[in-house]
């Protein structure tokens, strides 16, 4: 379900509050699919939020900041994190999407019961835009379930080499809902004019033993590409 995040909002099992910078509507950040996860990492267990958004205004604008907050039973905060584990394009021009994640460590001995989110998108940023790459093909191969594989084409469809692109993407159950986004860059090494590369990346180990002992079964994934404007 699409929704406009417009003002503080309620939903699910978990209370999720999501404000956007200006709660007169002049910013609006639509959510295209969200999930909220728990999964033991190499030490300790973390709470993530994984989110599909979209820029549903006239104007572009900036996502800079991305706060989880995680609560006990009385609504007390037990744990928080103020920065992005995994974000797209940080600059969404109008009609554009991108996805993003947020993780929060959880306390020993702590049951999260509630969480909020807040993404606050802004008009100025210190870094320039960034722009779409053209993502040809994206397979989610599943064959080994231990080491799924997942294969992404982009091609360079600009008239010059572009450097500082950035891969990112979303695997997802038959509904769509996410369970794990990741990224890949290309850093400083250009990508030529009208030239395609293919990026093979697999999974957390975490993240396959959490849907493995979920029974959950992932099938496909979405993927976007852009490169920052330096």
């Amino acid at each position: 379900m699409k929704r406009i995040l417009a003002f503080l909002m309620v939903i699910g099992i978990f209370l999720l509050a999501i404000c956007p910078a200006f709660a007169d509507g002049g910013m609006e950040l639509t959510i295209l699919s969200e999930n909220y996860i728990e999964y033991k990492g190499y030490s300790d267990m973390k709470g993530v939020y994984l989110a599909k958004v979209q820029n549903n205004t006239d104007q572009g604008y900036y996502l800079t900041t991305g706060t989880l907050i995680l609560k006990d039973a009385d609504g007390n905060e037990v744990s928080s994190n103020k920065y992005f584990s995994k974000l797209g394009s940080k600059y969404l021009a109008p009609g554009e999407i991108t996805f993003l994640s947020i993780e929060a460590k959880i306390p020993e001995g702590v049951e999260v019961k509630d969480y909020s989110v807040e993404i606050i998108p802004v008009e100025k940023n210190y870094t320039g835009e960034d722009y779409v790459i053209e993502v040809n093909d994206c397979v989610y191969d599943g064959t080994n379930e231990n080491n799924p594989q997942i294969t992404t084409t982009i091609t360079n469809t600009y008239d010059k080499p572009i450097a500082h692109i950035t891969l990112v993407f979303a695997v997802e159950d038959a509904n769509g809902t996410i369970y794990y986004i990741g990224s890949e860059s290309l850093g400083m090494n250009r990508l030529g004019a009208n030239s395609s590369f293919i990026f093979l990346n697999s999974m957390s180990k975490d993240i396959l033993t959490y849907v493995k002992e979920k029974g959950i079964t992932l099938t496909q994934v979405e993927a976007l590409a852009f490169a920052e404007d330096r």
